[in-house]
């Protein structure tokens, strides 16, 4: 499907519109939170009034955080050296400080989002005793307010249309090392972005880093009747997904990947998630912390949303990397 080409008056529109998403990522997952489906001591920092989502709400975003949660922490594990990890449009995400606060070792995470989101953050962090502590006593800010540096963290603000040209230079500037196993992560980020564009990042990634991993969070199957009605839905807000077109299912997921040279790829939907890869015990935990009656609903929303990730590394490394993968808890009940 060709892509509309976009007037400025709509680039304007569109990037205000997926700003506005950051707020309800925050309130989705500390209502989740609250609930008792996850545990995440810092979230609470970055909303000033929490929202009760609906049961259907938290548990996608319980699956959502479990998912990405447990393929990170298995590239952490990996025993190849230092690592570093880069969130493109980061927005309030809480991982770093979950991450450093549970004592996972990493040499830098870097945080990339639209300087209206960074500058708020920068004054969250500062603000909250809890947030700057963790983050160390060397942390200064820069570029009046909207970035932060410190030894471990990096928070830059930045358009990712323009990745190769003004972002990597600025990456590498603070301490960003082409050489070291490297994690980008991208959360409903990329999938706002015209292909063109976050292609871009795609193959300059994997023409520049020997050793390197991808994990997204997106949403497909914009062709049906579910589909469409979320499109619809995100359109009467301004939004456009952009790139779902390009990557509507979970081999054209795989396949943005290998079609560019990248040693491998896996992609599944929030269905197979939460029905083979969590523990049966949390299944058990979960259902006790609210009645989900719209299961029928859970299983068309949870379809239309999916994780994927990519590695590219060298022939020796490969068995290793195949360790970051999920749990099959049915597979081994059998």
């Amino acid at each position: 499907m060709a892509l509309r080409t976009l007037t400025e008056e709509d680039i304007s529109i569109q990037d205000n519109a997926i700003r506005g998403t950051n707020e309800d990522a925050v309130t989705s997952k500390l209502s989740a939170v609250n609930a008792g489906y996850i545990q995440d001591e810092y979230v609470r920092y970055f909303l000033k009034r929490p929202v009760k989502r609906s049961p259907l709400i938290n548990r996608g975003s319980y699956v959502r955080n479990k998912g990405l949660d447990t393929l990170v922490i298995k590239f952490l594990e990996i025993e190849d050296g230092k690592k570093q990890i880069v969130s493109l449009g980061a927005g309030f995400d809480t991982r770093y400080f979950n991450l450093k606060s549970s004592l996972r070792k990493f040499y830098k995470y870097f945080e990339i989002d639209f300087p209206e989101i960074t500058a708020k953050k920068v004054a969250i962090i500062r603000k909250n005793k809890e947030l700057s502590e963790i983050i160390g006593d060397d942390a200064r800010t820069g570029k009046g307010g909207l970035e932060l540096y410190a030894s471990d963290y990096c928070l830059l603000s930045g358009d990712l249309r323009d990745f190769v040209e003004d972002l990597v230079p600025r990456l590498e500037s603070n301490g960003f090392d082409r050489s070291l196993s490297t994690l980008f992560l991208s959360e409903c980020v990329m999938i706002y972005m015209d292909p063109t564009n976050s292609n871009k990042i795609v193959e300059w990634i994997g023409e520049n880093l020997n050793t390197t991993m991808f994990i997204v969070y997106e949403q497909i199957l914009p062709n049906d009747a579910f589909g469409s009605v979320m499109l619809q839905n995100l359109k009467h807000r301004n939004i456009e997904l952009r790139g779902i077109h390009a990557y509507p299912d979970l081999k054209s997921q795989k396949d943005r990947y290998l079609s560019r040279g990248w040693t491998h790829a896996e992609a599944v939907d929030m269905n197979e998630i939460y029905d083979f890869y969590i523990d049966p015990k949390e299944h058990i935990r979960i259902s006790k912390l609210e009645m989900l009656d719209e299961l029928e609903e859970w299983h068309l929303l949870a379809s239309h949303y999916c994780i994927a990730w990519a590695y590219k590394v060298s022939t020796e490394s490969q068995k290793t990397y195949d360790s970051v993968k999920f749990e099959n808890y049915k597979k081994e009940s059998i």
